[in-house]
């Protein structure tokens, strides 16, 4: 049985920046059914490090789900987190994150929640600033990309208790939150909490990850030369 390390809840309009270490588990739950969570992660050591959508849909596909990385963008291209469960099994890596921008360009809405501005204020205390925040991986989102080549949200299909389960295969700050779109079919148009809990991962946890592999192009900043050693 899998130890709870840590328990909380997000409210609406809120997101929590989780120092998540390799071998522990965030699991992001359902409590009320229908709301998307927008994920952004960083390497806790090196913030220049994160989640990157582009590489994870190109090797996943456009709804990645249970038995898939998300990984880190070029040229680190490392496996950062796993998804060990996901009950809906419905996620999107196409849309960006709602903005302010959006709500006021489409809706008329000077001052509207908004999942740019949630994660900057999750991040804040970590040192990163509004430009840090990067696309999102959006849990629970239905998204359908049609013969025309244009992607559409449907409603969403969660129901309290669903969850997915993310397995940290380095050190990472995880940072979900409640998507802020309730003017949309993103969260069935309205806005509800979500349940966080961290466990530390079991043996048969680690186990069940499949090997990713270790490549010399996978490079780190201790490979990038200073600008007068680039000839």
């Amino acid at each position: 049985m899998r130890k709870v390390l840590e328990t909380l809840v997000l409210e609406p309009g809120t997101g929590k920046a989780i120092e998540l270490l390799a071998g522990q588990i965030l699991r992001i739950e359902q409590v009320e059914g229908g709301q998307c969570v927008d994920f952004n992660a960083f390497n806790l050591h090196d913030y220049k490090e994160y989640m990157h959508c582009g590489r994870t849909r190109t090797v996943h596909g456009f709804n990645p789900t249970e038995g898939t990385f998300l990984w880190s963008q070029p040229p680190r291209e490392r496996a950062l987190l796993y998804i060990l469960k996901d009950t809906v099994k419905r996620n999107d890596v196409l849309f960006p994150r709602c903005s302010a921008y959006l709500y006021e360009s489409a809706y008329g809405f000077h001052d509207h929640t908004n999942c740019h501005d949630i994660q900057s204020e999750a991040q804040r205390e970590y040192g990163l600033t509004p430009d840090d925040v990067h696309d999102s991986f959006n849990f629970f989102m239905n998204t359908e990309v049609g013969i025309d080549g244009k992607a559409t949200i449907t409603r969403q299909s969660s129901k309290a208790g669903d969850h997915v389960d993310l397995l940290a295969l380095t050190d990472v700050l995880a940072v979900p939150n409640v998507c802020g779109a309730d003017v949309m079919r993103t969260s069935n148009f309205s806005l509800k909490p979500i349940k966080l809990t961290v466990f530390e991962a079991t043996e048969a946890d680690m186990a069940s990850v499949p090997p990713t592999p270790v490549l010399r192009s996978q490079r780190t900043p201790k490979r990038f030369p200073p600008a007068d050693d680039q000839g």
